[in-house]
């Protein structure tokens, strides 16, 4: 392990505080507190959702500070051992490059790593790390989103929770393309069970036209937590717009009447086989 982390050419680096715009700090306030059970009723019609894509693709995002590995509390770095601390200097000096792939690596490395290699008093990865990894993906965003999946369903609730307010606030990006928003949304419905964090990612499946709105809930139904899939009549009906169309086979019948408009492949882009 500390062979790998090595051969990689980091060094310890040196790292300052983490801070968040007020912007950011705001949208994942917000999102916090939305759940299913809140979510407003929106009308579903393809002239809606090509406003509401639109208006939010005239939006200026803020760029993002880059996160500081290296810089801990004085309780988080006790807990950390010294193949800990390389793990985070090889995470801030691939920031610094802005290198996702080898991000990944690093990810990969640390949790083959030996058990209590990395934490003092745990013999899996410390709490201190984990949040550093969380923190570290968020900065990528959207194309980190697949990696931050994991952390949703971490048995720390500081951990679950930071995860999910990155997590949302990537799943929001316009540039992602329905499929793969998708895909995002059934993968987290497979790991989530808090009610309150689902509600908030399944508000994205009224970003995608219907036709693959649809398909999103036929997957949670099939892979979903069974809290998930207790949440699908609900969210059909938020998705529909109409009271009543509570079931899967209501919302095969909504959608045959309410097929995909003919600008939606230029608002939302091509759906890709794979």
């Amino acid at each position: 392990m500390v062979a790998l982390l090595i051969g990689v050419g980091f060094a310890f680096m040196g790292g300052g505080d983490n801070p968040s715009g007020s912007d950011t700090s705001s949208k994942s306030e917000v999102r916090k507190h939305q759940s299913a059970k809140n979510l407003r009723r929106l009308p579903s019609s393809a002239k809606t959702k090509q406003e509401r894509r639109k208006s939010a693709k005239s939006i200026k995002v803020e760029p993002r500070e880059k996160p500081k590995m290296l810089f801990l509390e004085d309780e988080e770095e006790k807990e950390l051992t010294d193949l800990a601390r390389k793990v985070l200097a090889s995470l801030q000096a691939a920031l610094d490059a802005e290198d996702f792939e080898q991000i990944k690596q690093i990810f990969e490395m640390a949790r083959s790593a030996p058990k209590g290699s990395l934490g003092k008093y745990t013999e899996g990865m410390p709490v201190a790390l984990r949040k550093k990894m969380v923190d570290a993906l968020g900065w990528f965003g959207a194309q980190a989103l697949p990696e931050m999946v994991e952390y949703l369903g971490d048995d720390n609730s500081d951990v679950s929770q930071m995860a999910l307010d990155q997590f949302v606030m990537a799943l929001s990006d316009v540039s992602l393309g329905d499929r793969a928003r998708a895909k995002i949304v059934v993968m987290a419905s497979s790991v989530l069970k808090d009610p309150d964090a689902l509600g908030q990612i399944f508000i994205e499946i009224s970003n995608m036209r219907n036709s693959e709105a649809a398909n999103t809930i036929y997957s949670i139904c099939d892979s979903g937590t069974p809290e998930a899939k207790a949440m699908m009549p609900e969210t059909i009906e938020f998705i529909t717009g109409e009271e009543g169309i509570t079931t899967v086979e209501g919302l095969e019948e909504w959608l045959r009447k309410n097929p995909d408009g003919e600008d939606d492949e230029a608002l939302y882009g091509p759906i890709k086989t794979d």
